[in-house]
């Protein structure tokens, strides 16, 4: 299992969204394969910072796999409008 570090940044403009809100966003997009276990997240006012516990073969697939919950859920979520991926950068 490997745990990856992720961080959302918002526009200033965005209301403030809380971390059940956050948490829903990413599970409801979650797949079989991302082989995500858990998630935390912690809602700042410039966004928010969380970790994924992800079974992979690898670091490189673990952090992969978290790059697509997180880009999956910032486009699909009607919550998140604007929001943007600032961490894992991609490689």
């Amino acid at each position: 299992m490997h745990l990856v570090e992720f961080a959302l940044t918002k526009p200033q403009s965005a209301p403030d969204v809380s971390a059940a809100a956050l948490l829903r966003a990413l599970w409801e997009v979650c797949e079989p394969g991302d082989g995500l276990e858990h998630l935390r997240v912690h809602p700042a006012r410039s966004g928010a910072r969380g970790v994924a516990f992800l079974i992979a073969p690898d670091a490189a697939s673990a952090l992969a796999h978290c790059r697509g919950l997180c880009r999956r859920a910032l486009e699909r979520s009607a919550e998140l409008p604007g929001w943007e991926l600032a961490r894992p950068a991609q490689p």
